[in-house]
């Protein structure tokens, strides 16, 4: 796999933490946001390795 995906997603999910800790809110629209964008990363690597293991 992409280790550059990896750090993306690591990255975010990150992001998406601190930002909930930050607005204490694990709802707030920014959170959901990078929520969203983290689970679009997630089915993006989950094909990628489908694939591969197709080959």
């Amino acid at each position: 796999m992409d280790k550059r995906l990896m750090l993306e997603m690591e990255n975010l999910r990150l992001q998406m933490v601190e930002t909930a800790l930050d607005k204490e809110d694990f709802l707030h629209c920014e959170v959901l946001q990078l929520s969203q964008s983290l689970d679009v990363l997630i089915v993006r690597v989950q094909e990628e390795l489908a694939l591969a293991r197709e080959k």
